[in-house]
């Protein structure tokens, strides 16, 4: 009886050694691989070559541009051109409604304009200046 209890308890214990063993070299081999396949991921280490050559030109990073401080003085510059023109928009109208000559002007120019889009003529209508140009000297907003 103690043969047949000795074949007993090998065959609980083989399977469940295997059982075990396979588990653990499964376990270290799907490690090994991930751990290879992860460093597809990671930058190279640069070699000298490679490392000695560098670019002195600045490139373009899109989005990024914004940030620059070459951008930020072009959109200042930009905002402060837009800002001077319609400063000298608007001592234009003021001039204008203070001068009955200048609003007969302007409301002939109207006139026309409105007369060309009624036509169909909107590119006409579009390139008429309705505005001189001339920068006028308002006394209290120059």
């Amino acid at each position: 009886t103690s043969q047949l209890i000795d074949k007993a308890d090998s065959h609980t214990f083989l399977p469940t050694f295997y059982n075990t063993t396979m588990k653990t070299a499964t376990c270290l081999v799907t490690i090994a691989l991930c751990a290879q396949s992860a460093s597809a991921f990671a930058p190279s280490t640069p070699t000298f070559q490679q490392h000695s050559i560098a670019s002195t030109t600045a490139r373009s990073m899109g989005l990024f541009d914004f940030f620059s401080e070459d951008a930020r003085k072009e959109r200042e510059e930009r905002r402060q051109r837009e800002i001077e023109e319609q400063e000298q928009l608007q001592r234009e109208i003021i001039a204008r409604r203070s001068n009955p000559e200048k609003m007969e002007e302007y409301e002939a120019k109207v006139r026309v304009r409105r007369q060309l889009r009624m036509n169909g003529e909107d590119d006409a209508a579009d390139s008429m200046d309705m505005y001189t140009g001339e920068d006028e000297k308002i006394v209290g907003l120059n």
